[in-house]
């Protein structure tokens, strides 16, 4: 029996896979000094880490961002934020286990996006939607995944990532008065 141990010396995120590599070759010799041409066979490794890393946002809870009372004659202008509103800054904590050091993460936005603006989260108002942006500035397009909020965790495991958001008119049309809904996912990948 051949029985390999093979030591990690450098933390790992996600899976890491081992293409086929070569341990080492058997030869037959038929006299002392014979050269090493012919090999018998081949002793080769290849294999699979998989680390359970997961991370939680908002330890489990729905963020919820209130815009407030908003004038409806404002939305006037489709891929617009009606005049006089401010983005809506909002922290989403994140919390790691299964890291033991700092990691390069990445977060992004699965929602449905506006017919019209598609960089805007679909309401159940058609006049209305919400871009969410990085604390910079960069929208989150729904369901992109090149449009990330990049981020670090610290030792623990641990980042607090802040976003902001705002109302946007998706037609130039005066939306209907009232309450309007717009529901996101955030995601986080390992980068």
């Amino acid at each position: 029996n051949l029985e390999v141990q093979l030591k990690n010396v450098k933390p790992l995120v996600r899976t890491v896979n081992s293409s086929p590599k070569t341990m080492f070759n058997v030869y037959v010799m038929t006299a002392a000094g014979d050269p090493l041409t012919d090999v018998v066979y081949s002793i080769l490794y290849s294999g699979t880490v998989t680390v359970p890393q997961s991370c939680e946002i908002n330890a489990g809870q729905t963020i919820l961002v209130n815009f407030g009372a908003l004038y409806s004659g404002n939305f006037n202008h489709a891929g617009q934020k009606p005049e006089g509103v401010r983005a809506k800054k909002f922290s989403v904590p994140v919390k790691c286990s299964g890291l033991d050091s700092q990691v390069n993460l990445t977060m992004r936005l699965i929602a449905t996006p506006d017919s019209h603006v598609p960089q805007a989260i679909a309401s159940d108002n058609a006049d209305v939607g919400v871009v969410v942006e990085t604390d910079e500035g960069n929208a989150l397009i729904p369901n992109d995944a090149q449009s990330v909020a990049p981020f670090i965790t610290d030792s623990a495991g641990r980042a607090n990532i802040t976003l902001q958001a705002y109302p946007v008119s998706t037609t130039g049309e005066t939306p209907a008065e009232g309450a309007f809904t717009a529901l996101a996912s955030l995601r986080v990948d390992f980068d």
